[in-house]
C-alpha cells in the first residue's frame, strides 16, 4: 500500500513538472504576437497604398476651373485667357490681302501657356475647344482666308514648341453663331500631354 501511494505521488509530481515545462516553453514563444504585429504593419501600408490609389482616382479627371486673366494648371502646364474679342471682321491689315468675314462672329482668344514640365513641349490650337452651356462645341477654325487675314503680330499658336521653364503667347479664333453667348461658355482642352486630366476657363 505505501509503495502504492509513492507511486501516486511520484506520477503525480512528474504531470505537475511536464506542466510547468509546457507552461515554460508556451509564455516565452513571442511568434503569435510578432506575426500579428507584421500582419498589422501590413495592413497599415495596405490601406495606405489603396488610399494612395484612390486619391490617384480621384485627382484623374478633375477640371481645373479659372477665369479670363487667371492660370489653370494642369499637367506642369499653364494656360491663361489673357483676353477676350469677337468681331464680324478679321482685318487683314494688308491691302493684298482680303478681310475674313463671317455670317456669325468670330472669337479671338490671347491665349499664354506656361511649361513648367522637364521637356519641351508642342502646343496646337487645336487642342482648344469652346463648349457653351447648352454642351455646343466649337473648334478653332483653319479656313485658309482667316488664316491669311491673321496678321503676323496675332501670332497664331501652329505646332508652337515651348521649352521647359518659358512662355508664350498667341491667338486662338473660333468662327461661332452669333447667338452664342460667351458668358455662359466655357475654353475646354483635354488632349494627350493631359493625360485624363483637363481644364475649363470661363469666358466671361
Amino acid at each position: 500500500m505505501k509503495k502504492l501511494f509513492t507511486g501516486c505521488l511520484t506520477a503525480i509530481g512528474a504531470v505537475v513538472v511536464l506542466g510547468i515545462i509546457i507552461a515554460l516553453f508556451s509564455g516565452g514563444d513571442d511568434s503569435p504576437d510578432t506575426a500579428s504585429g507584421d500582419s498589422g504593419d501590413a495592413n497599415q501600408e495596405e490601406t495606405s497604398d489603396n488610399n494612395g490609389q484612390e486619391k490617384d482616382k480621384k485627382e484623374e479627371g478633375q477640371v481645373k476651373k479659372a477665369g479670363v486673366g487667371e492660370t489653370a494648371t494642369v499637367a506642369n502646364v499653364g494656360f491663361t485667357v489673357d483676353n477676350v474679342k469677337t468681331t464680324g471682321e478679321i482685318d487683314s491689315g494688308n491691302e493684298f490681302v482680303e478681310n475674313a468675314t463671317t455670317s456669325g462672329k468670330f472669337v479671338i482668344l490671347d491665349v499664354t501657356v506656361k511649361n513648367d514640365q522637364k521637356e519641351p513641349l508642342t502646343i496646337d490650337s487645336s487642342y482648344f475647344k469652346i463648349k457653351s452651356a447648352d454642351g455646343t462645341t466649337y473648334e478653332p477654325i483653319t479656313d485658309g482666308q482667316v488664316m491669311m487675314a491673321m496678321s503676323d503680330s496675332m501670332g497664331d499658336f501652329f505646332l508652337t514648341q515651348i521649352n521647359p521653364g518659358l512662355s508664350k503667347s498667341g491667338k486662338v479664333v473660333f468662327e461661332v453663331s452669333k447667338d452664342l453667348k460667351l458668358k455662359d461658355s466655357v475654353l475646354h482642352s483635354q488632349t494627350g500631354f493631359f493625360g485624363t486630366e483637363s481644364i475649363e476657363i470661363s469666358l466671361k
